[in-house]
């Protein structure tokens, strides 16, 4: 699929500034603000090129704004423009600091969405995707995390329109199209059906099982990566994976390592440690007497401030390392 290739380019322009480009008949990035951000953007037939995520200048957003905000549109729905409107952020690249946990947080739960997690059992699939889905969009800057706006179901992603009704995206993507086309100039109406097709496989992309997209980026420890593999490994030989999260603490990893590294802790805290924090207490025992080794990874496990926080701990007697951590 071409968005995946999109998003595999964006994965390896985050480490190598010359990253072969890739081709697409309608997307293509353009830099903003200097040459560490890029926003994805999108040739039109009858309007230069646009960032995608200003898609509403091709109709009159003002009128539709007035109507959705009216019965019988729930106003859920007008959160759904928003959302489109933030969604093709997904594609773009922005490699300055303050958005490393940014790109580190959507490299990861994209990972997670593309992984088959069926061996967990289809309902808890389903909760998972749900939850890092809508963790996704809150942190690209979308709504409240806490009222999820969005549900996987059977790898298919829904809209909660109302209390009472959820709606597919892709169909209620076609719904809006429906809507704004009435007010949009005829001459733009080609342009709008690129758009919409372009909104349409971001979405397909992201619940498209795949999980050797990932690959792109070259690292050993990528393998566990896979939530299955992660898990599976864990129940039958934690100290495999002990020994693979000490690994990550030394001091001559890349860049690229260093972000690797992080997205497996990250599995570690969402699948090991969020529903049980006392795992922890496995790791320090196999650290054994290493106060300084245990310290540093529950300091990484912290900081990253993903499912896990430092309150989770102060049941479990380690105040002398909880202490060391802000």
């Amino acid at each position: 699929m071409d968005i995946t290739k999109i998003y595999q380019y964006k994965l390896r322009k985050l480490f190598n500034p010359r990253a072969l480009p890739f081709k697409h008949d309608f997307l293509f990035l353009q830099y903003w603000d200097g040459e560490l951000d890029e926003i994805i953007s999108v040739k039109l037939k009858n309007k230069s090129a646009l960032y995608l995520s200003w898609w509403n200048e091709l109709f009159n957003s003002k009128k539709v704004d007035e109507i959705i905000s009216d019965e019988p549109y729930d106003q859920n729905y007008y959160q759904f423009f928003s959302f489109l409107r933030i969604l093709p952020n997904l594609l773009s690249i922005n490699r300055t600091e303050n958005f490393y946990n940014k790109n580190l947080f959507s490299s990861y739960i994209v990972s997670q969405l593309k992984s088959d997690l069926s061996f967990l059992g289809k309902e808890k699939e389903n909760i998972y995707k749900t939850e890092i889905i809508n963790y996704l969009f809150y942190d690209m800057g979308f709504a409240d995390f806490y009222y999820h706006y969005f549900i996987v179901k059977d790898n298919k992603l829904y809209f909660r329109y109302s209390s009472d009704e959820i709606i597919k995206v892709d169909e209620l993507i076609n719904t809006t199209y429906n809507l704004v086309l009435k007010y949009s100039n005829e001459k733009y109406h080609n342009d709008l059906n690129i758009v919409k097709k372009q909104q349409i496989e971001i979405i397909k992309f992201l619940l498209e099982e795949d999980e050797n997209f990932i690959f792109t980026l070259e690292d050993q420890s990528l393998t566990y990566l896979s939530p299955e593999k992660f898990i599976k490994t864990y129940k039958n030989d934690e100290d495999k994976i002990f020994k693979i999260l000490v690994s990550f603490l030394s001091k001559d990893q890349s860049a690229l390592n260093a972000f690797v590294s992080k997205m497996i802790i990250m599995n570690y805290n969402y699948y090991i440690l969020k529903n049980n924090p006392n795992e922890i207490l496995k790791l320090k025992d196999f650290c054994r007497r290493d106060n300084l080794k245990f310290f540093l990874l529950l300091k990484s496990i912290i900081d990253l401030h993903f499912f896990v926080r430092k309150e989770d701990f102060k049941e479990l007697h380690l105040e002398y390392y909880l202490s060391k951590i802000n």
